[in-house]
C-alpha cells in the first residue's frame, strides 16, 4: 500500500533528486528506508549500552573525508560485504 504526500525540497536537494532517478517517490523512498534502518542501529545500539551522536558520526565523517579515496575495486567488496547485513539480502 502506498500514500501521496507531497513535499517541498530546496532547490538544489530537488535537482539532485531528478539527476539521481526517474522515479522520484522511489528514490525519497528509498533514502528515509536507509534512515530508518541506521535510526534501529542506533536503537540497537543503545540498548547495548553504545550510545552513538549526531557529533560522533560528523567527527567520523570528517576523519574518512581526510583520508584517501578507495579504489572502485575496493567499494565493490567492501559493497559485497556489507550486502550480507541488509534485511531484504538473499546472502543474509
Amino acid at each position: 500500500m502506498t500514500r501521496r504526500i507531497t513535499i517541498s525540497l530546496p532547490d538544489d536537494v530537488a535537482a539532485y533528486v531528478e539527476r539521481s532517478r526517474n522515479n522520484t517517490s522511489g528514490f525519497i523512498a528509498e533514502v528515509l528506508r536507509r534512515k530508518m534502518r541506521a535510526d534501529g542501529l542506533r536503537t540497537r545500539w543503545a540498548e547495548l549500552g553504545y550510545v552513538v551522536t549526531d557529533e560522533d558520526v560528523e567527527r567520523t565523517r570528517a576523519r574518512l573525508a581526510a583520508k584517501a579515496p578507495i579504489s572502485d575495486e575496493q567499494h565493490a567488496r567492501n559493497m559485497k560485504w556489507l550486502a550480507q547485513f541488509d534485511e531484504g539480502s538473499a546472502a543474509a
